[in-house]
């Protein structure tokens, strides 16, 4: 059994291994690309104020260019408010659902408990489950804490 344990014990450290050198890698290849892209995007800004300028003055493009901009701000700024009032919702819906779960869960538990006396254990057990798997947390609503 010794050799077995330590056989999966030099395979696990092996995958650990492997793995965080694939993460670390991807990771500065990911940073890599992020800069290429934001270097790309202001060179196409400062392409599209050239063309810009040559068109209207350079005052109006700079103009142009910020209100443009701005505009897009404005619209990612509703897009991330749209998407944090569904994820508030659905958070919502979660905690109801669960709410409804635990209380038709007592409701049938009493019911059973008038019943069948005998099985009182039974319930109890299953009700203290029931509240028990109902209490974690995921782990999007444990980073917003």
């Amino acid at each position: 059994m010794r050799t077995l344990g330590t056989a999966l014990s030099g395979l696990m450290a092996i995958d650990v291994t492997a793995a965080a050198s694939r993460y670390k890698r991807n990771a500065v290849l990911w940073i890599v690309i992020a800069l290429l892209l934001a270097t790309a995007y202001v060179f196409t800004l400062v392409a599209i104020a050239l063309l810009l300028a040559d068109r209207y003055s350079p005052l109006a493009a700079a103009t142009i260019m910020a209100a443009v901009l701005f505009v897009t701000a404005l619209i990612l700024i509703g897009v991330m408010a749209a998407l944090s009032a569904r994820d508030r919702r659905r958070a919502e819906d979660r905690r109801r659902r669960a709410a409804l779960q635990t209380n038709l869960a007592l409701v049938a538990a009493g019911s059973l408990l008038r019943t069948q006396p005998l099985i009182a254990l039974g319930a109890a057990v299953a009700i203290s489950a029931l509240l028990g798997l109902g209490r974690g947390r995921r782990k999007s609503e444990e980073r917003r804490r």
